[in-house]
């Protein structure tokens, strides 16, 4: 099989060698989404130390800072951030206490103090939409490194601390046959954002920008790129507007990753949850890593956002390896007992947020699966 088109850019959806890292770490459930250690003051207690970044969705933010020298584009970034961190940490049943963040740039490329003080204006946004939802996040700071021997343009990346009572770890291990698989929505507008999301989230952003931007800008911007790449090979400039989006170019990419902690917080006052699955890298096929025996299959899956289909039609990618790489419209997973998706549907509903049953679990013969439906195309996954 001919390599996908997203492993030709240098990105492993795999990441292949983390398990040398992993078999040193203290991690009680090694196949969660976040490391968890036990608390050495309180045994029943478990500790979340979660590092997470937004990939490499700055560089969009630094096309549009290149093309109009304005700052503010980078300010989304800081929700991207704490999203891709706090929902990871949600999906064990932790409850997120503190983050802090982590900013490296290029100081010959960019300001320190206007991109600080755009990233600031995203923190402050985020967080407070945060607390007027009950969700009290403690900001800590962070540190800010000036790098123009190792950093092209920007990374911004965060890290968050939380704790959960070892007792009530969601850990997936109790799926059993007939369990439901309910997909919550990753595009949309819910009610606690200010406009319309293209639902990509952080995840599959250097296929996308290469496929779709013009080699326009990796010409005017080399920086934005490497050496032996492709280079830029789309037909858009980034405020190309498109009816079929319902915005432009550059925006769908840029579209800040729902943060989904209110809604699970929501669900788990509700429900008895078994597994939670936050479709980030691996998209559709994250919950490979919970379980034992499963077959997911995901057979009612929604249209996914134009987005996705921009993508495939620009960059030729597979539709089987799309579902590796993005999360094609479903950014969160819950799994449940049969009888209470119901509730699921209804909790994300109430923040205006789509969801619906995408599939069921049964078992699989060995190993964890996913298989994959969509009209006559079954795409199977080990």
């Amino acid at each position: 099989m001919p390599p996908s088109k997203y492993s030709e850019l240098g990105v492993d959806v795999d990441k292949k060698g983390i398990s040398s890292i992993k078999g040193v770490t203290d991690d009680l459930f090694p196949d969660s989404f976040c490391s968890v250690v036990r608390d050495p003051d309180n045994p029943g207690s478990g500790l979340i130390l979660h590092e997470d970044g937004a990939g490499s969705k700055p560089i969009i933010s630094y096309i549009y800072f290149r093309e109009t020298g304005d700052y503010s584009w980078f300010s989304g970034l800081a929700q991207d951030v704490l999203a891709m961190n706090l929902d990871d940490v949600v999906c064990v049943g932790g409850l997120p206490l503190a983050f802090s963040d982590y900013v490296a740039l290029n100081t010959i490329r960019l300001e320190r103090g206007a991109l600080l003080s755009s990233l600031a204006s995203g923190f402050s946004q985020a967080f407070g939409s945060l607390v007027r939802l009950g969700c009290r996040v403690l900001f800590c700071g962070g540190e800010t490194a000036d790098l123009p021997d190792i950093i092209r343009t920007l990374d911004v990346s965060g890290t968050v601390f939380g704790r959960v009572e070892l007792k009530n770890m969601i850990t997936g291990n109790g799926i059993s046959p007939g369990d439901v698989i309910v997909g919550i929505r990753s595009g949309g507008r819910c009610s606690y954002e200010d406009r319309e999301n293209s639902g990509i989230m952080c995840n599959g952003i250097s296929l996308a920008r290469h496929s779709l931007l013009t080699n326009e800008y990796y010409k005017k911007y080399p920086e934005i790129g490497h050496e032996g790449s492709r280079g830029y090979y789309g037909r858009f400039r980034i405020d190309d507007d498109l009816p079929d989006l319902g915005m432009t170019v550059g925006e769908a990419l840029l579209s800040p990753t729902r943060i989904f902690l209110p809604i699970v917080l929501e669900i788990l006052k509700r429900v008895p949850v078994k597994a939670l699955v936050h479709n980030t890298g691996g998209g559709l096929t994250k919950s490979l890593r919970l379980g034992k025996g499963v077959l997911y299959i995901k057979d009612s899956l929604p249209e996914p956002d134009p987005v996705f289909r921009l993508i495939v039609e620009e960059s030729g990618e597979s539709p089987k390896e799309m579902c590796r790489n993005y999360n094609m419209g479903i950014g969160m997973e819950a799994i449940v007992g049969r009888g209470h998706e119901e509730e699921v549907i209804r909790s994300a509903e109430k923040f205006g947020v789509g969801a619906q049953v995408i599939g069921r679990c049964e078992r699989s013969n060995g190993r964890n699966a996913v298989l994959i439906k969509r009209g006559s195309e079954e795409y199977l996954f080990q």
